[in-house]
């Protein structure tokens, strides 16, 4: 009886190991459940057509491979060519249904109707938006004259109020394009600054109507005659048949108020300057502005910027695209005879941005 028992008992063991086995068996052997995506891309995904003639005529297609990357079909119920003046035109499309792993090319042309650098886009959709939008990035450039002009900017030495003109300084006008250049107009403006009042075309070999072949340049002289005291500035202003006219650059400098004349004898005691107005402490701005006066016997300042050389200066000064950081001005009343005061100072901080 025992030994029935316990063969019984080791039988039911016996059982109960082989269905949990079993089980294990049928778990392991089933297959993972896995979701299925739906996703597309195109081969390349970005094209630059190069320099082309306007109104030339479309160029050669190029074609663009999209390519059903993921596990679902896809179908294309949407294609578009985004540019501003119709550049890019699709010239032919073979795509609808696609099976995974399957591809179908799109072909686009480019027919610039105006010079200067254009952009588009390629773009497609799917039925009930299962795969997201995808795209193409197009480029290319009508081609035309281009301008450049160097350097960007110019500044003169201080000059006294009435001395001028002062001796010219010169900018190169190159035409970097593929087609000439017909220049239209030259002078100094009031655009981005207000002094052009100030700041003569002295000369040059560019000139109206002047004709610049490609890669081809010629300059134009400016000269700084000051009328008024202060920091002054203003545009050179270039018109031309380029994209983009009129082109830029900046001439400035400082005017030095002449010396008030005193009919009686000058004080012992130097000159004095009180800064009356300037940044505040802790400010993002990277321009600085100070307004300043100085004693009956100051003939002329002195203004210092950080560790910079000490420059002839009058109120008010200007200071532009500082960098952020800790910064100090200096100004220093000088008498007629050339004896200095002590300076007044002012201290401020530019935040990062």
């Amino acid at each position: 009886m025992s030994g029935g028992g316990t063969v019984g008992r080791c039988g039911r063991r016996t059982w109960l190991g082989v269905a949990v086995l079993a089980l294990l068996t049928t778990l392991c052997a089933a297959p993972l459940a896995r979701a299925e995506t739906a996703s597309w891309a195109f081969d390349p995904s970005s094209w630059d057509f190069g320099v082309v003639m306007p109104d030339s005529g479309p160029t050669p297609p190029k074609a663009f491979t999209l390519t059903n990357t993921g596990d679902v079909e896809l179908s294309v119920i949407f294609v578009s060519i985004g540019s501003e003046e119709g550049d890019f035109s699709i010239a032919d499309n073979q795509c609808g249904k696609l099976s995974p792993g399957a591809s179908c090319t799109i072909s686009v042309t480019f027919d610039p109707s105006s010079a200067g650098p254009k952009n588009g886009q390629l773009g497609v959709a799917s039925q009930g938006g299962l795969a997201p939008p995808t795209y193409v990035k197009l480029s290319g450039t009508g081609a035309g004259p281009a301008v450049a002009i160097t350097p960007a900017s110019q500044t003169f030495d201080p000059l006294g109020v009435g001395e001028g003109p002062s001796p010219a300084k010169s900018f190169t006008v190159t035409n970097e394009g593929q087609l000439d250049l017909t220049i239209s107009s030259i002078h100094t403006a009031v655009f981005l600054h207000t002094d052009a009042d100030q700041f003569p075309v002295a000369g040059g070999t560019c000139a109206a109507g002047l004709v610049v072949a490609p890669q081809g340049s010629c300059t134009v002289e400016v000269a700084f005659a000051p009328t008024r005291p202060g920091w002054l500035a203003a545009d050179l202003f270039i018109a031309s048949d380029a994209p983009g006219s009129p082109h830029l650059a900046t001439v400035e400098g400082i005017g030095i108020a002449p010396p008030v004349p005193f009919p009686f004898a000058p004080s012992l005691e130097p000159p004095r300057v009180e800064i009356l107005h300037g940044p505040v402490k802790r400010t993002p701005g990277r321009d600085a502005t100070f307004w300043f006066r100085g004693s009956p016997t100051a003939a002329r300042f002195l203004c210092r910027l950080d560790s910079h050389e000490p420059r002839p200066c009058s109120s008010p000064v200007r200071y532009r695209r500082l960098r952020p950081g800790r910064h100090r001005f200096a100004v220093r009343g000088i008498d007629r005879n050339g004896r200095s005061g002590r300076a007044a100072v002012a201290r401020w901080r530019v935040l990062q941005p």
